[in-house]
């Protein structure tokens, strides 16, 4: 059982993802029909809400305890816009401007796209590869503007969404945007969205590979081979025990990264937290999907075993909000503008 379990939010959640996301149905699910149903039950208990403060009407979290709900989420490989409507609210109510119902998508140019946003309030620019791009109703855009960052409110009637998908086949979606914003305001705090973003879908792939490191342990000591239980082999328990070390590792440096934002820090040891967890956590994705099917062996890649779509989740949102090499060349370069002195005082001070 996950440490966090005992949060009433957190165990609300669970429940809700259990009853209405179970991981083996929804691999038999080939049309997404669980999905409406989720997502109003999602929104019915106020999710969505998670990282809004309560004047703002949401639910109050803490920072580290909303990453630790999406946590929850990618536990249970939920595949509805949740994260990203948490993540656009907590942007909106952080620059003080009003959140509209519906699905909120964020728009966050960084790495490949660009976004600008005028004095008369026009947007203009692209942004490639958007979760869930085309069921907004919103879009809550992170702009370049005269004075700095902009947080902007976009009518998706007024963009141009180009559709693709992800590998777990969620949507995945290109935004060119040349339309006038509805609302929008200095984004302040809500700067730090690229970096908000990148630690969600680093404690998402964290839950992930703790669901996959469960499934796994649970069927080497179950599955026989040579009249007895393939744990007992000590190639297996190495296997299973650089599994677990994966997943430590995974979930050590997303709970970091979502402890320095909850904290308020920023600067260079805020670029540091955000940064390793989104490379570690997308190298344990990989090493973690690499181990958990030897064990598993053929059934594991069968589309209907939940192990096949918990591995293609991770690997999808190891692509998101910024890559592991856009990550650890954003480091570095902050990295190589000082020196040894510098980087030791960064380190320890972690």
């Amino acid at each position: 059982m996950a440490l966090d379990s005992d949060d009433i939010h957190i165990s609300t959640a669970e429940r809700i993802f259990a009853d209405l996301a179970d991981l083996t149905s929804v691999a038999h699910d080939k049309t997404g029909a669980y999905k409406p149903k989720l997502w109003q039950a999602v929104v019915d208990n106020g999710l969505t809400l998670a990282m809004m403060p309560e004047e703002a009407g949401g639910v109050g979290l803490t920072l580290e305890q909303g990453f630790a709900l999406l946590r929850a989420a990618g536990r249970w490989g939920v595949s509805v816009p949740m994260a990203e409507t948490i993540l656009s609210g907590w942007a909106l109510s952080a620059a003080g401007l009003d959140v509209p119902e519906g699905v909120l998508i964020p728009l966050i140019p960084a790495p490949r796209g660009s976004l600008r946003i005028d004095g008369s309030g026009k947007v203009t620019g692209d942004v490639p590869e958007v979760p869930f791009g085309r069921e907004a109703t919103a879009f809550v855009a992170l702009c370049d503007g005269p004075d700095g960052p902009v947080i902007a409110v976009l009518d998706p009637a007024g963009c141009t969404v180009t559709e693709g998908e992800t590998l777990s086949f969620e949507p995945l979606d290109d935004v060119s945007v040349d339309a006038t914003a509805t609302a929008s305001a200095p984004a302040g705090a809500a700067a730090r969205l690229p970096e908000m973003a990148a630690t969600a879908r680093a404690n998402q792939i964290a839950g992930a590979l703790e669901t996959m490191l469960d499934m796994t342990v649970q069927y080497a000591t179950e599955r026989k081979a040579f009249e007895r239980t393939i744990s007992k082999f000590q190639a297996v328990q190495h296997l299973l025990a650089q599994l677990g070390e994966e997943c430590a590792a995974a979930v050590a440096a997303a709970v970091s990264a979502a402890d320095t934002l909850s904290r308020g820090d920023e600067g260079a040891g805020l670029l540091l937290e955000v940064a390793a967890a989104k490379v570690r956590c997308g190298e344990a994705a990989n090493q973690a999907g690499h181990i958990a099917h030897q064990v598993h062996g053929a059934i594991g890649f069968t589309a209907e075993h939940p192990l096949h779509r918990l591995t293609l989740n991770a690997l999808s949102w190891r692509e998101d909000f910024g890559t592991e090499a856009h990550w650890a060349l954003k480091l570095g370069q902050h990295v190589s503008q000082g020196n040894g002195d510098a980087l030791w005082q960064l380190l320890s001070s972690r």
